[in-house]
């Protein structure tokens, strides 16, 4: 079943636990409503609302999760267009049998990426039976630059998922080439108009004024040297091996960028950098208290209440590190129950927990979905250990990513008979297209928890 077929399907499974939640809703106000309330029935309701609450909620987040599978395998596919080779070869690609396999352990697409340099024209032809070919050369050291195949490219956007929660949560588009930044025109003023007192009179004109945002195009790479006689010898291919380690620094490298990147040197304007700051300061933090300044869950409402207010549409996505989540979890009230409940019960609904999550989707606060991010830095503050929380609109972030290149060089390790293996990839990205989207919880409220 195609994911978007799943996706409709999915849909039609919440709008009916909407509309059941909806019919609940009408039954419990009749029953509130009733001259003699019936406490039993009322509880009922109640209970099987909060039930049909938690499945609209888990039906959400697997929407969204497939809706950001589905930007990515658009954006891989329209990577593999624009890197496609010309229509006579399009046709080999696309062979019922293309030459990288998952399954094939004869043939390795690293070991033929190296051996091309060295002349082997076995191993350049697969290359470009593959249409993997970006740039020739059989200069020693020079091994040119080659897009993976597309399953070695599936198997790069899985393993890099689990180091880059923030990053997919706002989803990429392709980066255009042959710029050097991305530039949006953003409107600074608007039109006016105002109340005619007075037929046959200038009627007012107020001009709209416009300025742009950009970010810059930031360059990230990687590397890794493996030993030639590893490389000729080894039984069984090493692209998996060398794929999922660059993959996994890449992924970590772009996912820091986005949520800390300092907009400097060269680095993305990230989500702490560009979002704006709702102070947390206290020697005293509770997820709720009855003191406003040391309450958790006020400062996510004032974070709430600051975009709705600026930007007339809600906050999406509530982004922290697991170990604030954790942190949020462990609050008690004071009769010793959650303040975050499984499974929606309806006894201090300060939020709703899902499944025990060290990264993803973890629950939701405020009708917020909540998703934890180890990437998340927890060595903040003049004390360096304390992180921050992001509310976020992730609809109005934008991130682009280049097609992920990998190349070989052997000349500058050939003393050591090593061959050095290189990831590059570009991106760009723009947080403030509307600034109170980002919003950034932090201070000495968010120290490192403890849980004795």
């Amino acid at each position: 079943m195609k994911i978007e077929e799943l996706i409709r399907r999915l849909r039609e499974q919440m709008n009916a636990r909407i509309a059941k939640y909806n019919e609940l809703t009408e039954s419990l106000n009749g029953v509130r409503g009733a001259e003699v309330v019936d406490a039993v029935r009322e509880a009922e309701l109640v209970d099987q609302r909060a039930n049909v609450s938690a499945e609209i909620e888990a039906l959400r987040g697997r929407i969204a999760s497939m809706e950001d599978e589905a930007r990515a395998d658009a954006a891989i596919d329209a990577l593999q267009s624009q890197h496609s080779a010309p229509a006579e070869r399009i046709q080999v690609g696309h062979e019922p049998n293309p030459v990288y396999r998952r399954d094939d352990v004869e043939t390795s697409y690293f070991r033929d990426l190296f051996n091309a340099t060295r002349g082997d024209d076995k191993a350049r032809q697969r290359l470009t039976a593959a249409q993997e070919t970006r740039a020739s050369t059989t200069t020693a050291g020079a091994g040119g630059e080659f897009a993976p195949p597309l399953w070695l490219i599936e198997d790069f956007v899985e393993l890099a998922r689990p180091g880059r929660i923030t990053a997919d949560l706002i989803g990429s588009q392709p980066l255009p080439g042959g710029v050097s930044s991305i530039n949006i025109p953003k409107i600074t003023a608007g039109a006016g108009v105002g109340v005619t007192v007075t037929q046959n009179t200038t009627i007012t004109e107020t001009n709209v004024t416009t300025t742009s945002i950009s970010s810059g195009i930031t360059e990230i790479t990687g590397k890794q040297t493996v030993s030639l006689a590893l490389l000729r010898q080894s039984g069984t291919p090493l692209d998996r091996i060398i794929l999922a380690d660059l993959a996994e620094a890449y992924a970590v490298m772009l996912n820091t960028q986005v949520i800390s990147g300092s907009a400097a040197s060269g680095q993305l304007r990230g989500l702490i950098t560009a979002g704006t700051a709702v102070t947390f300061t206290t020697t005293q933090p509770a997820v709720v208290s009855a003191t406003a300044a040391n309450s958790f869950y006020m400062k996510v409402l004032q974070a709430q209440s600051t975009l709705a207010g600026a930007r007339y549409l809600p906050a999406d996505t509530i982004v922290m590190h697991p170990r604030r989540w954790a942190w949020v979890l462990g609050a008690l009230d004071s009769s010793n129950r959650p303040l975050v409940v499984p499974s929606g019960s309806n006894s201090n609904p300060v939020g709703i927990s899902g499944a025990p999550a060290a990264v993803g989707y973890a629950g939701e606060m405020l009708g917020t979905p909540v998703y934890v991010d180890p990437g998340i830095p927890t060595n903040l503050g003049t004390g360096t250990n304390q992180d921050v929380v992001f509310v976020l609109r992730k609809s109005d972030l934008q991130l682009w990513e280049s097609a992920v290149e990998t190349a070989s060089f052997d000349a500058t390790y050939a003393d050591q008979n090593s061959i050095l293996y290189r990831v590059l990839g570009f991106a760009a990205f723009i947080p403030h297209r509307h600034q109170a989207s980002v919003q950034v919880i932090g201070g000495t409220g968010l120290v490192a928890p403890t849980f004795a």
